[in-house]
């Protein structure tokens, strides 16, 4: 056997390892559309992966968001240093500028949510204050601190006269308690109206005020501020990161975006990542081709 035909049978098998190989490596993406002849589609055609598309992209959107990409990761990333002194440094930036603000607060609070919806905002306010006021006010029970203290008040006022012998506990409450009930049915029927008024009064007066004002009335330091703002959002963030993880819809995000990618662009991304791989893969082919060539001779 001469070496012409020792080395033949190796070299055919790694040619023809090399092209198979090569040769499936390029049917995962091409051809990149259907091949018909007549009715009938060619087998294989499209290739695998533009084929495949729409199943990689639900696959790799739920790897992402499931696995990849979950409420845990999204703590992490939040609360990073950088992103948490950003953050607090933003906040801390605006609340420096507030202290040189001259709008009145109604006219700070408009500008982010808009006359109307302040309007209504503030209306709700009131009642909501209003009610409050009302209730603590009905439950001080003023009608029998009325009738107590008055008591008190007629006994020590005519203490060590005539009519002393005559005003005894039971007379005295017998006139009272009407007054006391008197007081309580008017409170419950027109507190709010009498209310409301003071309400409204003392809303304007803080809504006139600047917003410099307001914050100078805060005795908090820049260094505390700080701290209360980080310690908000470290809370916000604990609470909210599996709220926020699956509002991002991180997995339909991705599904929606390699389901938009062209064949040729999903492609040059997977070959982007996998060039090395698949080279390694067709090189294989060569090597395993050339092996059983040689094994071919001896067998």
């Amino acid at each position: 056997m001469t070496i012409l035909e020792i080395i033949a049978g190796p070299a055919i098998g790694a040619v023809i390892g090399y092209c198979t190989n090569y040769i499936a490596v390029k049917m995962l993406f091409r051809p990149l559309k259907p091949i018909k002849i007549g009715n009938r589609t060619l087998p294989f055609t499209p290739g695998i992966i533009p084929k495949g598309q729409g199943r990689m992209a639900k696959a790799l959107g739920q790897a992402v968001g499931e696995h990849l990409l979950t409420k845990e990761d999204f703590e992490k990333m939040l609360l990073s240093e950088d992103i948490k002194n950003a953050v607090v440094d933003a906040v801390s930036r605006k609340a420096e500028k507030l202290k040189h603000t001259d709008a009145s607060l109604e006219e700070f609070l408009s500008q982010y949510t808009g006359q109307e919806e302040y309007d209504l905002m503030r209306d709700k306010l009131e009642d909501y204050i209003t009610e409050k006021i009302t209730e603590g006010v009905e439950k001080l029970d003023i009608g029998a601190i009325i009738v107590e203290e008055g008591t008190k008040e007629i006994k020590e006022k005519f203490k060590g006269g005539m009519l002393s012998m005559f005003l005894n506990d039971e007379l005295i409450q017998s006139v009272a308690a009407p007054i006391g009930k008197k007081v309580d049915d008017y409170i419950k029927e027109n507190g709010e109206e009498k209310i409301r008024p003071a309400v409204v009064a003392q809303l304007a007066a803080a809504e006139s005020k600047s917003v410099a004002e307001w914050i100078e009335l805060l005795p908090v330091s820049d260094k505390k501020l700080r701290q209360i703002v980080e310690n908000i959002y470290v809370k916000f963030v604990n609470e909210k990161a599996e709220e926020l993880a699956e509002k991002f819809h991180v997995a339909e995000i991705v599904e929606e975006k390699i389901n938009a990618m062209d064949v040729l662009e999903l492609e040059n991304l997977l070959l982007g990542i996998m060039k090395k791989e698949l080279n390694a893969v067709v090189s294989l082919g060569a090597v395993i081709g050339f092996v059983l060539g040689l094994l071919n001779i001896w067998i």
